[in-house]
């Protein structure tokens, strides 16, 4: 992956914004919350390198402490959704015949709904917060995990690494924890670093919609959502949390990417 442009530069952003996101109250100039930090909609100078926003909040500021959120959710619903996908792939691959029809109607009834619409309903039904926001990505998440981790197990389970581990007599939970599911861990990782992109995404959209973080909480959406009233005057407010989620999405797509590679040279 080092070898990789693209590997490299999502690495690097990775990397960058887990060590902003860790660090965001030694790295940011000004508190996110403080009001009149400057005049409002001042435009973006030494003091304040991103400017600020109607309420004078630094956005430099917020920006960096939205890396927060972002990332949590990123790690969150990606993690929930392996949680429930894996064991829902391995038991439809593995067992097959009525579980695997079962099992796979079930995701394909839950992908079939468009993913944003899907998540607002899942958000109206918990309620609005970034906890609720995690459980709503991940619900979105789970049938692409699953079905992945669906094929990856059909895919091995007629090898004959599989055949001989059974002629030995191992359980069939020995066969799918210790042989088969490790050689489904490669396309696993890189779906998963795809699923983050999006929960980045979604993320923004539903704190933009009034449904995932709420003000003053600095999320890239909310400002976003804040700022859109104010973009003619000051349009550092859409420019700033916007590039932050284009770089963090373009960040997890070419480490996705970079990933399916190496590990396809690899194999």
């Amino acid at each position: 992956m080092l070898r990789d442009g693209g590997g490299r530069f999502g690495l690097a952003v990775v990397v960058a914004l887990s060590v902003v996101a860790v660090l965001a109250p030694r790295i940011a100039p000004w508190d996110p919350f403080v009001i009149g930090a400057d005049s409002p909609l001042a435009a973006p100078s030494t003091e304040h390198p991103f400017g600020t926003d109607e309420l004078g909040r630094d956005v430099m500021s917020r920006t960096i402490f939205g890396a927060r959120i972002s990332l949590s959710v990123a790690f969150g619903a990606a993690a929930a959704a392996l949680l429930v996908a894996v064991p829902l792939g391995l038991a439809a691959g593995y067992l097959g015949g009525r579980v695997d029809t079962l099992i796979s109607r079930f995701l394909d009834t839950v992908f079939a709904f468009p993913a944003v619409l899907l998540g607002i309903g899942v958000v109206a039904l918990l309620g609005t917060g970034i906890a609720n926001v995690v459980v709503a990505v991940a619900i979105i998440s789970v049938p692409t995990l699953g079905r992945l981790t669906r094929v990856a197990v059909l895919s091995q389970k007629s090898e004959q690494y599989v055949e001989a581990a059974r002629a030995l007599g191992a359980a069939d939970t020995r066969v799918v924890g210790r042989h088969i599911l490790p050689n489904a861990v490669p396309p696993l990782l890189v779906q998963t670093a795809l699923v983050m992109a999006d929960a980045v995404l979604l993320e923004a959209a539903f704190s933009f919609l009034g449904l995932g973080s709420r003000p003053p909480t600095p999320s890239w959406g909310t400002m976003l959502n804040s700022g859109r009233n104010f973009l003619s005057q000051a349009p550092w407010l859409g420019v700033f949390p916007g590039l932050a989620v284009t770089l963090t999405i373009l960040g997890l797509n070419a480490l996705g990417d970079s990933l399916r590679a190496a590990l396809g040279h690899h194999r």
